[in-house]
Parts: structure tokens; sequence; C-alpha cells
């Protein structure tokens, strides 16, 4: 009697402890290069760096595990985000331009006197720093051959004739960078001009044939 009460307390003890052992085992989900999903209480090798998932006995998601990236797939990452996020704005910035273009204009003329103004008036100014650089260039000429005039009869040139030598030649330094500068925004603007325009074209097309 207490034999056999001894082996059913036995038996009793192991399916408890096996059953527990077999509950508390560890299962993993992943799914490999190739796409197909495996099953197992251990993680081969060759598969420890696919992400898994981590279930309990009765095949509920517990964990997720993220594997280790190398750096040069962070930066890959990195990059593949920025360059999203680039071409997100550079989508916005397209939006926000063609609105103010069709909110601006009505038609193609309108664009033509706009540029037209506008090339107009730069020009002006363009024109009348060459006006001013090139009476500037005389004087500094004169006053240069009276400097010249000075020290052929080794005489002592007059500190004001120094000193409008200097003053003039600032002068032409900055007419010669305005010229500049706006000779580089009357091209910039032509080729505004020429994307507005075809734009414009563009969008108001569409807008025909919807």
């Amino acid at each position: 009697m207490d034999l056999q009460f001894h082996r059913r307390i036995t038996l009793a003890l192991t399916l408890l402890l096996t059953t527990h052992l077999v509950m508390s085992a560890e299962l993993f989900r992943w799914v490999d290069e190739n796409g197909n999903v495996h099953y197992s209480d251990r993680i081969p090798p060759s598969q420890a760096q696919q992400p898994r998932v981590e279930l309990n006995p009765y095949g509920q998601a517990t964990k997720e595990v993220n594997t280790f990236k190398t750096k040069e797939q962070r930066r890959r990452e990195r990059e593949a985000v920025l360059e999203a996020l680039r071409q997100k704005r550079l989508r916005e910035k397209q939006l926000a331009e063609d609105r103010a273009l069709l909110t601006t204009f009505s038609s193609i003329d309108d664009i033509d006197a706009l540029y037209s103004s506008r090339l107009s008036n730069l020009d002006n100014y363009t024109n009348a720093n060459r006006r001013k650089l090139e009476k500037t260039k005389a004087l500094l000429e004169k006053t240069v051959e009276k400097k010249r005039w000075y020290q052929a009869r080794e005489r002592s040139v007059p500190r004001q004739i120094t000193a409008n030598i200097k003053e003039y030649e600032q002068q032409i330094s900055t007419y010669e960078l305005l010229i500049e500068r706006n000779l580089a925004k009357r091209k910039k603007l032509e080729t505004k001009f020429a994307h507005d325009k075809q734009r414009f074209l563009l969008l108001t097309s569409d807008d025909s044939n919807k």
C-alpha cells in the first residue's frame, strides 16, 4: 500500500516537473532571408542576425528582438531617412510655388509683363552703374595725370590728389562689383522666368484636361 502510494506521488511529481519545463521553455519565430517563417526553441547561428519574436507556450508574442545593425547599415538607414525628408520638403516647396504661381498670374501675358518690367528695371540700374563707372575711370585718369605732373617735376604730390586717387579706385571696385551682381541677378531672373512660364503652362494644361 505504502509502495503504491509512493509510486503515485513520484509519478505525479515527475509529470508536474515535465509540464513546468515544457511550459517555461522559450519559443522563437523568425523569417529568414527567403521569406520562410520558422519556429524553434533555438536560433541557428546562421539566423542570429534575423529579427525575431519570442513566444510563450500559448503562442503569444512576449518580446520582439531587433538584431544588431552594422555601422554601414545604420549609415544607409540614416541616409534613406534624410533623403525621404529632402524629397518631402521639395514636394511641399513645389506645391507652395505652384499655388503662388496660379494665384499671382492668370495668363502667360501676365508673366511676360511682370518679368519684362523687372528685367528692364535691372538693366536700367546696371546701365546707371556703368555710366558712373566710366565717369569715375575718367576722373581717376585725370587725377593720375596730375600726380605724374608733380612727380615729373620732382615735387611733392598734394595729399588731396593721393586721397582722390584712392577714393576713385574704391568707387570703381564698387561699381564693377554692382554690375557683376546685377548681371548675375539678370541671368537668375531669366532662368526663373523660363521655369515659371513652363510650369504655368503645365499646370494650366493639366487643369484644362481634367
